[in-house]
Order: C-alpha cells, then structure tokens, then sequence
C-alpha cells in the first residue's frame, strides 16, 4: 500500500511506479518511470536510470509542496484520502482506471511494477 507520513521527524513515502520501455516516445529506447498516485514521471535511456530520475523527481516534488504548504492540498487534488490512523493513502487502483490514468501503462508490451520506499 503507497502512503506518505509527514510529521516533525520528516516524511515517509512509499509509492509504486510502473516502468516500462516507451517504443512510441520520438527518441525511441527511452524508459519510463511513472507514478500514477502522483502523475509523476521519471525518464532516461535505460531501465535503471528512469529509476533515478523518477526518485529525483519525487524528492522535488516533494521539497517543493512542503515548502509551499500544499503536500496535502496536491494529494487530495490526485484521489488520496486521510485514513483513520492519520496516515494518506492512495487513490484505488480502479479509480485509477476509471480516471485513465493507467492507459499510458497498460498499453505498452510489457511494463513492471514496483515500490520506491523514500525516507526524507
């Protein structure tokens, strides 16, 4: 389950990013790396290296909407909800599909799934 805790001893993110080889991208042979919890997107030349840039992309992401204030605004604004324990959690997947924010993914060939745990 992705989640993001933000308290006084900083902030915990656990999200899934689904990376795949983007044939139909201009430059062919580019990897992507993307979120679709945050509509976030990491990219570069080799599978490895989208994994980077996605995890750069995600810590100023991050830097930026705790700096403004709106970490909880913007993730709200994406489908995430408060759970009981106080924690934000991710929109369902299937509000994800509805939202289609899964057709960039689910159209590729092939693509993986897996979860970039953050501690900040």
């Amino acid at each position: 389950m992705s989640s993001i805790v933000a308290n006084n001893q900083g902030v915990r993110v656990e999200v899934s990013v689904f990376v795949y080889l983007d044939k139909d991208h201009p430059d062919k042979d580019v990897w992507v790396a993307y979120c679709p919890e945050l509509d976030l997107v990491g990219s570069d030349y080799g599978e490895e290296a989208a994994k980077k840039s996605f995890e750069i992309v995600m810590k100023d992401y991050l830097d930026y909407t705790l700096e403004q204030g709106t970490l909880e605004e913007d993730l709200l604004s994406h489908g995430w909800h408060r759970s009981q324990d106080g924690r934000i959690v991710e929109p369902s997947y299937l509000s994800m599909v509805e939202a289609g924010k899964l057709d960039s993914v689910v159209s590729k060939d092939s693509y993986s799934k897996y979860s970039v745990p953050m501690p900040l």
